[in-house]
């Protein structure tokens, strides 16, 4: 029945937060905090399928009555907690969306759209559970639940490729609005004859040499999305992942070199 702890390596995209109980205050709730509840249950989950692990491994060697229940118990105490660390990583992942500045408004309400169902449907199963008479109805549970997480996944990606994408496209657009203010500013200290500009200048091409690079290799990465969608390519999410990391890299670096820029346009001959 397990097979969450490999698919989701995918909380490292998100910056380490302190783990506590989940919180109720709707007004204060926010990716910080969704996080934070989606670690805690993670958590629970961790513990739980150590448990569960244990008692069926106890009612596989002895078959009795105490042992079966032991093993219902513990696998229904796994699955809730598995339901709960599914939710609690779908609404993680669709806070980090809304909040991040950048990300395209309609692909937004899209996923919004795709994700939403799923805390649905993960909450009602959760619920459902108890319901479940035996092992085996447990495990016919467990079975559909797992389909729906393979299903799942995708979606995972394509909120991480959008949340990634628009980083970039925000880092960019602040820096282009810099860029573009600089030059002006160059181009009438230039004028003036206040300054020999040329060093300038030849740092500004630099500059947005590290910004067309960086456009390239957002392209890239939404191609490869496009070329991957309905069929679920996991290798082609990360793929684009990693070529959004890139573009974010020049971004850096552009950045880097218009501090150096904004330096030496303050500084007098």
């Amino acid at each position: 029945m397990k097979y969450l702890p490999l698919a989701f390596v995918l909380f490292l995209f998100f910056l380490a937060t302190p783990a506590y109980s989940q919180i109720s205050n709707s007004d204060d709730f926010n990716f910080q905090r969704a996080y934070a509840d989606y670690i805690y249950n993670f958590d629970i989950y961790r513990k739980a399928n150590i448990d569960y692990e244990l008692y069926r491994s106890q009612y596989l060697q002895f078959k009795t009555l105490k042992s079966q229940e032991n093993a219902y118990n513990a696998t229904l105490t796994m699955l809730k907690a598995r339901d709960s660390t599914v939710e609690t990583y779908l609404t993680a992942i669709r806070k980090k969306l809304d909040e991040t500045p950048g990300a395209d408004g309609a692909k937004k309400q899209i996923l919004f759209t795709k994700i939403d169902p799923e805390v649905t449907w993960h909450i009602a199963h959760s619920d459902s559970l108890p319901s479940a008479g035996t092992l085996e109805d447990l495990t016919g549970d467990s079975d559909a639940a797992k389909v729906r997480f393979q299903s799942d996944v995708p979606l995972f990606y394509e909120t991480l490729v959008a949340v990634s994408g628009g980083k970039v496209i925000y880092a960019r657009e602040k820096e282009e609005a810099i860029l573009t203010s600089l030059k002006e500013k160059i181009a009438e200290i230039s004028a003036n004859g206040d300054k020999n500009t040329q060093l300038i200048e030849r740092w500004i091409l630099d500059t947005e040499e590290k910004i067309v690079r960086s456009k390239e290799k957002e392209a890239e990465a939404y191609s490869i999305v496009a070329k991957a969608s309905g069929q679920g390519s996991l290798g082609a999410y990360n793929e684009a992942l990693i070529k959004l990391k890139e573009a974010y890299q020049y971004l850096k670096e552009a950045n880097s070199f218009l501090e150096e820029i904004i330096t030496e346009v303050k500084f007098e001959d």
